[in-house]
């Protein structure tokens, strides 16, 4: 995926790091505890060993980006999860061996941790908690734990919940974020991980709103960095996902209608200009120009398969005034299958 090289650099920075652990696995998976209990201000960047390296060559460090935050509280007396390693992978595409690539990790990790050092009775591991995401849209259903990629001989075999869950830190499993399968409620406004992950899956009427929220959210001075590969990341991730230009390219201007309050506004009349040039280029055709392009726009917002899905839909509709309506769908709805929703409903009760 074009866009994975310039994700992985958002989080190379530890603000992103940390955003990301409080939404995605403080809130979003009730790790609160966990997380509230990290020293964020020690977070260290390690070495990366990628998890999709061949057998003979494992360690790539560009590939993934990994992270060491230390607890708060611990002493040399209490040497028990002194810190947590956090490994971050990008993945656009399922990979079905991600849990026998996160073990492999986690193995490696500590083998090199210890190379040429004794380890003692007394001594203990550090914690890895592997997180990968994803930005793909097929659907990821690969196993999420080794035990999953392992058949049982008897159902005796299986294990209990409780020892599924304990092995995510030893390397067993990942949590998992698809970035395109995030409910709205779970975008929160106030963290920079979740605008980013909303942003994944751009709507065109939460951009002006999601992207004004991220440049607030990144307006610190010792973040500016950070803020210009984020936007610059929104800017392309809209473009080719919807063919919309957000505008955040133009960083001066991106300032000065920050400065005045008036960035959102901003942002809303490019979504109006690009809401009018959709509908000016479908009134434009002829009927059946008009059905051949709603599904060419319905294929490159929502992939390839859009347009077997919409062809029978579109076939009997005869009305411009309806095909306009089609397009505005186009463009509001998030997912395919909200659009196909809508085209049977709106057939069902004869407004078509």
């Amino acid at each position: 995926m074009r866009q994975d090289p310039t994700f992985k650099d958002i989080f190379a920075y530890p603000f992103m790091v940390e955003e990301l652990l409080r939404w995605f696995v403080a809130d979003l998976h009730g790790a609160r505890a966990l997380v509230d209990g990290l020293d964020f201000s020690g977070l260290v960047r390690v070495q990366e060993q990628s998890t999709t390296g061949s057998a003979t060559d494992k360690r790539s460090y560009a590939n993934d980006i990994v992270w060491r935050v230390p607890f708060r509280d611990r002493t040399e007396a209490d040497r028990t999860w002194l810190h947590v390693v956090v490994m971050i992978e990008v993945q656009g595409t399922v990979d079905y061996l991600m849990a026998l690539r996160i073990r492999n990790y986690v193995d490696n990790h500590h083998l090199e941790l210890w190379r040429g050092r004794r380890f003692r009775a007394t001594d203990r591991l550090a914690p890895v908690l592997p997180v990968v995401i994803y930005t793909g849209v097929p659907p990821w259903t690969a196993a999420a734990r080794m035990i999953d990629l392992v058949t049982p001989v008897a159902d005796r075999a299986q294990p209990d919940p409780v020892s599924r869950r304990s092995g995510l830190f030893v390397g067993d499993g990942y949590l998992m974020l698809d970035t395109l399968r995030l409910a709205t409620d779970d975008l929160r406004h106030d963290n920079a991980a979740a605008l980013l992950a909303g942003l994944c899956n751009p709507a065109v009427e939460r951009l002006p709103a999601q992207a004004a929220a991220l440049r607030a959210r990144l307006d610190p001075p010792a973040l500016r960095p950070l803020l210009e590969v984020a936007l610059r990341w929104a800017q392309q991730t809209a473009e080719r996902l919807i063919d919309f230009d957000l505008g955040a390219d133009d960083m001066a201007e991106v300032d000065r209608m920050h400065e005045s309050g008036e960035l959102e506004a901003y942002f809303a009349r490019r979504r109006r200009a690009y809401q009018e040039r959709y509908r000016k280029e479908g009134l434009e055709q002829g009927q059946a120009a008009e059905r051949s392009l709603l599904q060419r726009l319905a294929s490159r917002k929502f992939g390839p398969s859009a347009d077997a899905r919409l062809a029978p839909l579109l076939k009997d509709i005869g009305s411009t005034d309806t095909l306009a309506t089609v397009g505005e769908w186009i463009i509001d709805c998030d997912t395919l299958e909200e659009l196909v929703a809508r085209l049977d409903a709106g057939s069902h009760s004869r407004t078509l």
